[in-house]
């Protein structure tokens, strides 16, 4: 997908050897580290106890404290899942923080919920965005205004009412890291909607997902539901955009 969007790319197989001896001089360093180790979901699949950043895949966090020292970009921003502040009675989280401050980074950490970025899913991850020796902008502790929050089906709703914006339970969330309303177990009522199931079938081939949730096309859903939201990606690079 990356090479298919942004084909002047620079793309690396292995974090680990990545560094500067390889890397250009940045403003920003983005990191999603893997949360496998973090998450609920993780350790209830595996049947193990968290590790959390003892462990192989999450362990990955100190490769971007490594590549923080050696480049200092001058913002870091890191995404990762909630329990990122509960994992190991919080000493991961404090370990994080105490990491990025023995780099000179010194910041702001919030839990955005993608639903009130206007898109029709429930995924609350957290964000951390860090300065070299400066603090980001204050926004990022504010409102993220305006936004379109999808309002919950127990509210009067305006007819006709698209299928896609409801935010709910679906198959895939049962399987996947997140709830998205692709609709499965939900039932949504659509007056004199007959027509609506053709125009979603085309919109969903427009979108390059397969129709349906069988094992072929599994591991694709599963990937877009791991992946950062772009509406608040964008947000957060727009704040920092507003700092001189």
């Amino acid at each position: 997908m990356l090479a298919d969007r942004f084909p002047h790319a620079q793309q690396f197989e292995d974090v680990r050897h990545c560094g500067a001896h390889n890397l250009c001089s940045v403003d920003v360093l983005t990191a999603g580290f893997p949360c496998q180790d973090i998450s609920i979901a993780g350790t209830r699949e595996s049947n193990r106890d968290t590790r959390g950043l003892r462990g192989e895949r999450s362990g990955l966090f100190w490769e971007v404290i490594r590549i923080l020292k050696e480049i200092q970009p001058r913002w870091v921003v890191l995404e990762n899942v909630v329990n990122l502040l509960a994992v190991n009675d919080s000493h991961d989280f404090e370990t994080v923080i105490r990491a990025l401050a023995g780099c000179g980074y010194v910041g702001f950490w919030r839990v955005l919920n993608a639903q009130y970025f206007g898109v029709p899913q429930q995924r609350r991850r957290i964000f951390l965005v860090a300065g070299f020796g400066r603090m980001p902008p204050f926004d990022f502790l504010a409102d993220a205004a305006p936004v379109d929050a999808i309002p919950p089906a127990s509210q009067s709703q305006h007819w006709p009412r698209p299928a896609d914006v409801w935010a709910a339970n679906t198959l895939l969330a049962d399987r996947a890291a997140s709830q998205i309303a692709m609709g499965c177990t939900t039932l949504v009522a659509h007056a004199n909607g007959w027509d609506q199931m053709a125009e979603r079938q085309r919109a969903a081939e427009d979108d390059g997902f397969c129709l349906g949730l069988d094992a072929a096309n599994l591991a694709e859903a599963f990937g877009a539901g791991n992946a950062v939201v772009t509406q608040v990606a964008e947000w957060v690079a727009k704040v920092l955009l507003t700092t001189s």
